[in-house]
Parts: structure tokens; sequence; C-alpha cells
């Protein structure tokens, strides 16, 4: 990776997925097999769309595995009728934009591992997710996907009365 990219801090209300929810022994396992779930995803919902919202998010949970849901924002043109709920909660997150897809897991291996130790702020507990552009058939990202990590309020805003 050339360009080390620099977040861009955004606030959103909650949002609602519903989608598919597997879970991975390891982060080998999951770079793997998320192409095959995004795959089983779409052939499961083919009236989504290329225009889809489709997001890929990791709750927090205390087992040591990775669990991934592909999924649609509930409520949207483009919801799906069944599948697991995953909720996004609302508040700040650092936010950067991927062009190149091939280059996500170097991006969040960076964004945490130096990124965040070096900005002074610590990520919240809630899920991480990423919002794609669209989704080939083979289960890879087409175009820029964003990739959001959850933030803990400023320490500013925490002392404030």
């Amino acid at each position: 990776m050339d360009k080390r990219p620099t977040p861009i801090l955004r606030v959103i209300e909650k949002i609602s997925l519903t989608g598919t929810m597997a879970v991975y022994a390891s982060q080998a396992e999951a770079s793997l097999r998320i192409p095959q779930q995004w795959q089983d995803f779409r052939s499961a919902h083919p009236s989504l769309g290329s225009s889809a919202k489709l997001y890929g998010a990791s709750p927090c949970t205390a087992d040591r595995k990775i669990h991934y849901l592909t999924g649609v924002e509930q409520g949207g043109a483009e919801s799906v009728a069944y599948g697991e709920t995953l909720t996004l909660e609302g508040g700040e997150y650092a936010v950067v934009r991927v062009d190149d897809p091939g280059s996500l897991r170097d991006t969040w291996i960076y964004l945490l591992s130096n990124w965040l130790p070096a900005s002074g702020r610590t990520e919240r507990r809630a899920p991480e997710f990423e919002r794609y552009t669209s989704m080939s058939e083979a289960g890879t990202p087409v175009g820029p996907v964003d990739i959001w990590i959850p933030l803990e309020p400023a320490e500013e805003n925490r002392l404030a009365p």
C-alpha cells in the first residue's frame, strides 16, 4: 500500500441490517471464505441490483472468532425479507474510501495497527463495517469500498459538563 489513507470523521444514526452471518476461526479463513459468503448471499437474493447498498459487518464478540454479516439495510428498497439482523450503532466513525478493493485487507491492518493508535482515539465496542458500491457475481467487491471504524467520543467531549 503506497499511500496511507487518512480517515474522515463522520457521525451517523443507527442502521439496522438484515443478511447472512458466518463465523470464521481465523482471519486467514475469513479472507478465504468471505467471497463465497458474498456469492451465496447474492445468489439467495437475485433481486438485489448492482446499486444495492451492501454491507459487510463484524460484530464484537468474546469468542476470538470472526463473525461476518453480508447484508443490506433493513427497510430500504433493497431490503431482504429474511435473515439475521445486526444493528450498526449511531455515533462517530473513522471512514476511509478504498478505491482498489484488492488493498482492502492491507488498509484495515494499517488503520487498526497504525492510524488508530497514533490518532489518540479509541475504537468503540461496536460493529466495524464496510459499505460496498457493488459486488461481482464471484463475490468480490467492485468499485470503491468504505471502511467504517466506530470511535469512542473524543476526550474533550467526554469531559464536557
